[in-house]
């Protein structure tokens, strides 16, 4: 009697298989298995030899399963899985994974590491390190698997996903509107400190922008406050220090707690975004798409 050795096929060309059938791409299934696409192709031609069947059409650029194929994927494809699940169970060991964010020091200091707690409680067994810095990071050269940016989602050699648009606003604490001067029209921030965000990479966010924007002529001879940590500027505006820009979903939760107020009720305005930002010329892992699947959905609830 012939054991499973004789009656099934080669089994790295079954992972290839399952891998093509997915993305429908030799490319993107060598990027995913770690070979060449011409390595992925031989494994699939030793498939198709064994089976004596054409699993694949090869259409213009592109591949499509044929009905044996379309009917060996689903088979593949289920016992692969279950082989994966009770191997883990077998071993009793869970599987780790890392993940490598690069974030804006604002979108990390107040959207995205208030929310990473949840994100371990779900996946308990993923390391995660966070690259924080306002200068865009080189993925490849850093490790970077995933990013946060705030822009107009038009970045070099990367994939953007809109997350949620960002409106700025003044905001200041309830102490320092007793203890200052009128605040009714937006001409009326010139008689108040101004907290600045400094730094060329928020040139189109700070207050010259934002009181432009608005109609208001910042004379030469008026002076700001500026800091280049978001962190800090808030940490000031909360203080009581001065009034400082606001933007939403970084400072939502400071409003709702009444550690910051908007003095000019809703004045506002929305010409950037948030972004989570892929390298366009690779696929991403298992671990990275999860956590892009999930940040999705945490952005979904902003308000």
């Amino acid at each position: 009697m012939q054991g499973l050795a004789f009656k099934l096929p080669p089994l790295k060309s079954l992972v290839a298989f399952e891998a093509v059938a997915r993305h429908l791409s030799l490319t993107r299934a060598g990027e995913e298995l770690r070979i060449t696409r011409e390595a992925v192709s031989r494994h699939i031609r030793m498939l198709e030899s064994h089976l004596d069947v054409k699993l694949f059409d090869r259409l213009h650029r592109a591949i499509a399963l044929t009905p044996p194929g379309e009917k060996l994927q689903s088979v593949v494809q289920d016992s692969l899985e279950e082989i994966a699940a009770v191997s883990r169970s077998v071993s009793q060991r869970e599987e780790s994974y890392k993940i490598t964010i690069a974030s804006t020091i604002a979108l990390a200091s107040f959207w995205l590491t208030p929310r990473l707690a949840r994100y371990r409680e779900i996946h308990p067994n993923t390391e995660i390190h966070v690259v924080i810095s306002d200068e865009p990071g080189d993925f490849h050269n850093n490790n970077i698997d995933v990013g946060l940016r705030y822009g107009d989602g038009q970045w070099t050699a990367l994939d953007a996903i809109h997350l949620f648009d960002v409106k700025s606003f003044p905001v200041c604490s309830s102490d320092y509107q007793k203890k200052s001067g009128p605040l009714l029209e937006s001409a009326d921030l010139l008689n108040h400190t101004l907290i600045n965000l400094d730094g060329m990479s928020h040139a189109n966010e700070d207050w010259w922008c934002w009181l432009n924007e608005q109609g208001v002529r910042v004379p030469d001879s008026f002076r700001i406050l500026g800091l280049n940590s978001y962190d800090n500027v808030i940490q000031l505006a909360v203080q009581g220090d001065g009034v400082a820009l606001g933007f939403s979903g970084l400072v939502s939760e400071l409003l709702a707690e009444g550690r910051l107020i908007r003095p000019l009720g809703e004045l506002e305005n929305s010409n950037r975004a948030v972004y989570v930002v892929l390298p366009s010329a690779s696929s991403p892992s298992v671990e990275v798409q999860r956590f892009v699947d999930w940040i999705v959905e945490e952005a979904a609830q902003v308000g």
